[in-house]
């Protein structure tokens, strides 16, 4: 006769929530084939292309068909989320990001060409409004929509220039630029509660993200709509 009451009694009057999570996207590849028409006045014997490996690829590759492929690597989110409960209903969340985005990059032809690593380090803060759709006993459904802003806090590129099939140089540079990405979101939810205390959820989302108006190539350029999908641990707090 008690099961049933102790079954359903997974409520909690606590207003605040946190969160740890991490998530992975769909990865993206792009790929541009063009033929070169190379540096005509300028000659390939006697030169040291070691000092100069880029100025060789191009030469070697006079008339040509090269091309260039980018791919994304699926982008990896990590964080801490704070939930606070404006009703039985509607929440107001926030919290701190980590994102990591990894591209690498290859152009030229089979023998002579470039490839390299991007890497890119982004701290965001989210903004977001969740609803409670429904709940029935452990199960909670709800949704949620926002905005993420992000900031690059480092970044950097390693790249192999191969000349005749050989490494002529590698070379490891520093992106100056660290620019700012905003986006917009929306995930649906489901959690699981183990205990008054403690939560499994899982988030099935989509992600627009706006132009940040630099030329770094990232997956977000190459495909402002993304899907996603996070996982995570939520712990109630308090009353």
């Amino acid at each position: 006769q008690y099961r049933p009451l102790i079954a359903s009694n997974y409520t909690s009057d606590s207003k605040f929530a946190v969160g740890v999570f991490s998530s992975g996207g769909i990865s993206s590849n792009m790929s541009r084939t063009s033929v070169s028409n190379g540096l005509t006045s300028v000659g390939i014997g006697g030169t040291d292309w070691k000092s100069e490996p880029m100025l060789g690829i191009f030469l070697f590759n006079e008339g040509k068909e090269i091309s260039t492929d980018i791919k994304h690597r699926q982008p990896i989110r990590a964080g801490v989320s704070f939930t606070y409960k404006l009703t039985d209903k509607f929440g107001l969340g926030t919290g701190i990001s980590y994102t990591n985005l990894t591209s690498d990059i290859r152009s030229g032809s089979d023998s002579h060409y470039f490839s390299g690593e991007q890497v890119l380090h982004y701290v965001g803060v989210p903004v977001n409004v969740s609803y409670d759709i429904f709940r029935w006993k452990r199960m909670q459904l709800y949704t949620s929509a926002g905005l993420l802003a992000e900031k690059c806090v480092k970044g950097k590129t390693s790249t192999d220039y191969v000349l005749n099939y050989n490494t002529a140089q590698t070379k490891t540079e520093d992106i100056d630029k660290k620019p700012f990405q905003f986006s917009l979101n929306a995930t649906v939810g489901i959690q699981f509660t183990i205990t008054n205390l403690i939560g499994v959820y899982a988030e099935p989302g989509v992600s627009y993200y706006f132009n940040d108006g630099t030329d770094i190539k990232t997956i977000y350029k190459d495909k402002p709509l993304n899907l996603n999908l996070n996982f995570g641990l939520r712990f109630t707090i308090g009353k």
